[in-house]
């Protein structure tokens, strides 16, 4: 493979994780939003009345519901950030192929 196709799959790949990542995060933070509710309304109104919020973004990001030490929350909140995390490597990983296609590196 030349580089630039490297590049691409790197590119393309990254894109994919992004999508995956966000269509779990999607899913799951709204699960999730339901099962505070009704256990942790505190922790539901620290995080933001309305899903998908940063705030909760970053709560996934950073693992925060541990703190909570509920199975029922955190059955779901692991895919939550594994989701998240998924974005953030797979947007990393566009943006550094884009950028190197683009400035001609390893070619």
């Amino acid at each position: 493979m030349t580089a630039s196709a490297w590049h691409q799959f790197i590119f393309i790949g990254g894109l994919g994780l992004v999508a995956s990542g966000l269509t779990t995060y999607l899913m799951v933070s709204a699960l999730v939003g339901v099962t505070l509710r009704d256990r942790h309304p505190d922790q539901r109104k620290r995080l933001g009345g309305i899903p998908f919020t940063p705030r909760q973004l970053l709560w996934f990001l950073a693992a925060r519901w541990r703190a909570l030490r509920d199975p029922s929350v955190s059955g779901l909140a692991v895919l939550g950030t594994i989701g998240t995390w998924s974005m953030v490597v797979g947007a990393i990983a566009a943006t550094i192929a884009k950028w190197l296609s683009l400035t001609g590196a390893g070619a």
